[in-house]
């Protein structure tokens, strides 16, 4: 069962991240879905083709690499990179043009073939550091000197 777990986190991840298939969604989550993240909560499969949209409008080349995934009973954790352009607007903030990556993990519940909740934490605050809306006081003092 953990090979058939890890299979459809990879699916989700290849075909509706990567490719942009938003069909996918609807094999790979349950409809009571939920994912908790660092910048907001998904709730249902709507929910999920809304994030992966919004990301993909803003970061068109966005990849998502799994670095590392294993499993143990109905869960299944994904280490990942990720990478993009900021070509679309994001979050509010116009296009930069600027290349971005940061890492991540997932730990996701499965039942019956299907993600039912997901635990997501990657590196939001550096995102915004790359994109230039956010600095750190000591880089900001540095980069002022």
């Amino acid at each position: 069962m953990s090979q058939q777990n890890e299979a459809i986190v990879r699916r989700l991840i290849e075909e509706g991240w990567n490719r942009g298939n938003l069909a996918i969604v609807d094999d790979c989550l349950a409809t009571g879905y939920t994912q908790e993240g660092p910048l907001e909560t998904v709730r249902g499969p709507q929910g999920e083709k809304a994030m992966i949209t919004k990301y993909r409008n803003a970061f068109p080349d966005c990849k998502v690499e799994i670095d590392e995934m294993f499993s143990a009973g109905d869960r299944v954790v994904a280490r990942f990179s990720y990478s993009g352009t900021h070509r679309g607007d994001f979050e509010g903030i116009a296009p930069t043009g600027r290349s971005v990556q940061g890492k991540g993990i997932d730990v996701m519940h499965m039942l019956d073939g299907r993600i039912v909740a997901s635990y997501s934490q990657w590196d939001a605050l550096g995102l915004m550091q790359q994109l230039g809306v956010v600095t750190l006081p000591g880089k900001a003092k540095a980069a002022g000197a």
